[in-house]
């Protein structure tokens, strides 16, 4: 998963929850359009991010595609209550709430994504730490081998 990715993932289970708008800040503006939210819109639509404004009848991430994800976050990142791009809108109705503020929270297969993470890379640094370990020692066993009976 590319570092991005992680960073919005372990800012969300940090935070519990952030907005669109938050986290739009967190990703890096290489090409100032909707292509810079694709790898955002890959982590809702795999679901290792819960979307509350997805519908009611289709709340199922899988089923929209990355790129109209994209489209829709790079839309709304700023929008208050209608976003368009291309030929495509998206609006809320009702109360106080805006486009941009609409929350994300880290899924239950997020949450675990990151404890695997973490899982690997504790088990990387013990393994690199017990082979200098065993390094030392072998060595260390071999000179005072060699040191006792002569080589």
């Amino acid at each position: 998963m590319k570092s991005i990715a992680l960073k919005i993932l372990q800012k969300l289970e940090k935070n519990g929850e952030m907005t669109l708008e938050e986290i739009s800040k967190l990703i890096p503006k290489m090409y100032g359009d909707h292509r810079d939210f694709y790898i955002f819109s890959s982590l809702v639509s795999n679901g290792y991010l819960d979307d509350d404004l997805l519908e009611d009848e289709n709340p199922d991430p899988n089923r929209h595609k990355d790129q109209l994800l994209a489209r829709k976050y790079y839309a709304c990142s700023t929008a208050e209550k209608i976003a368009q791009f291309e030929n495509m809108t998206w609006s809320i109705h009702g109360g106080n709430r805006a486009l941009k503020y609409q929350k994300f929270a880290l899924s239950g297969k997020g949450s675990l994504y990151l404890s695997e993470f973490r899982a690997r890379r504790f088990d990387r640094v013990f393994t690199l730490a017990s082979g200098i370990i065993v390094g030392i020692l072998v060595a260390l066993v071999g000179a005072y081998f060699r040191s006792k009976f002569g080589a």
